[in-house]
């Protein structure tokens, strides 16, 4: 039998979600969890496929890193992104500015990161209307 590593808080936390608005990205419990709740995360993007990675900071690269776990709140953290959220609702077609919209993160287990594909099968309101029909 495979060995399992069975997190008995999974269900109950519901998905890994990353909300885009007008303030930024957003992370929820879940999502932080899966990146083991670093001090800092590294964010890249595919501009081809319209996705975010999103991986805790190795301090050894070059880059731009943001601020992460000392920004939590009510169990969620918020990265202030205002121009880049602007750039990827163009980039979509999805207005998340006037209002907040929801994606479901995957977690990429060889690379260590969540991945978040912003188009419109991936919003969260969207998975749940296909689970409904």
């Amino acid at each position: 039998m495979d060995d399992f590593n069975f997190n008995f808080s999974f269900v109950k936390s519901g998905a890994p979600i990353i909300t885009l608005s007008s303030l930024g990205i957003a992370f929820n419990p879940l999502s932080r969890s899966m990146l083991g709740y670093p001090e800092s995360i590294d964010i890249g993007f595919d501009e081809k496929k319209c996705a975010l990675g999103i991986r805790p900071h190795e301090g050894d690269e070059i880059h731009s890193t943001y601020k992460f776990e000392g920004k939590e709140k009510n169990g969620w953290v918020r990265i202030s992104a205002k121009d880049f959220v602007n750039y990827l609702a163009v980039l979509s077609g999805i207005d998340f500015i006037s209002k907040a919209k929801q994606f479901i993160a995957t977690y990429d287990e060889d690379n260590k990161m969540l991945i978040v594909v912003i188009d419109k099968e991936h919003l969260k309101d969207k998975v749940r209307i296909l689970k409904e029909k």
